[in-house]
């Protein structure tokens, strides 16, 4: 099994263009979607309606939670309501929270299974930067995958790849937003350092174990960055062209 494992567009059309090209050279035998998915300063609807044509399973992120029960607290989100068919908005409104894929052998989430769309599975950002969190940290958060032994997650946007007992858990990173900086749950800054688009692909061997690729796509981020300038954003569009805040 082959498959291709896309998180965090956040309305960035132009990485996720980028992004589904080189997918299809290689070829996934399904495609998941880990929410936060039109939620930016670029091209909402756009970037929505390319994600709704997949027809692959997704889930919703904490940002679509948010345009769900009407919270504005993110400007991103206040930017990309207004700007959503009702309906998009109806898809949106019809995400799980969770995915049990393969038979239960695969378990997707946006944060964490035991936490919820805002809990960081794999990182520790308690000194401000993140940091890939301990395996006692880690092995809690797993709460709840039942039989599962590729476990996905999204949120941070920190491509990551964690082997914990005979678990493979994968982050594939962010298609459209390669940093930004967060109050929650503490001041902390999330940096690639590349403004590469990225998403991951996993392949299950004859044994069992999964082969993970984590792939950085190039892009016109330039191109990007300035449309979140057009749309009043000069620190997203710098997070953008350089995936450092």
């Amino acid at each position: 099994m082959r498959l291709a494992i896309l998180a965090d567009t956040h309305g960035n059309l132009i990485a996720l263009e980028a992004v589904l090209a080189d997918l299809r050279a290689q070829a996934p035998d399904l495609v998941v979607n880990l929410g936060d998915l039109c939620t930016g300063p670029f091209d909402p609807a756009g970037s929505a309606a390319a994600q709704m044509a997949l027809g692959c399973p997704t889930l919703a992120g904490n940002h679509e939670r948010n345009l769900v029960e009407g919270d504005d607290s993110s400007g991103s989100v206040a930017f990309a309501r207004p700007r959503l068919s009702a309906a998009q908005m109806g898809w949106i409104a019809s995400l799980p929270k969770t995915l049990r894929l393969a038979d239960g052998a695969i378990f997707a989430c946006h944060g964490s299974p035991a936490g919820g769309d805002m809990d960081y599975l794999l990182d520790d950002v308690a000194g401000g930067r993140a940091v890939l969190a301990s395996e006692a940290a880690i092995l809690p958060r797993l709460a709840g995958i039942g039989d599962a032994k590729l476990v996905l997650c999204g949120h941070t946007h920190m491509p990551r790849v964690v082997r914990l007992g005979e678990v493979t858990i994968v982050n594939p990173g962010s298609i459209g937003m390669p940093a930004y900086e967060d109050d929650n749950p503490v001041p902390h800054a999330i940096e690639t350092g590349t403004p590469h688009a990225r998403y991951a692909v996993a392949t299950r061997r004859a044994d069992g174990a999964w082969s993970v690729d984590l792939r950085a796509v190039a892009y016109d981020w330039e191109e990007a960055a300035r449309r979140a300038e057009a749309h009043g954003r000069p620190q997203v569009a710098h997070w953008t062209r350089t995936g450092r805040v």
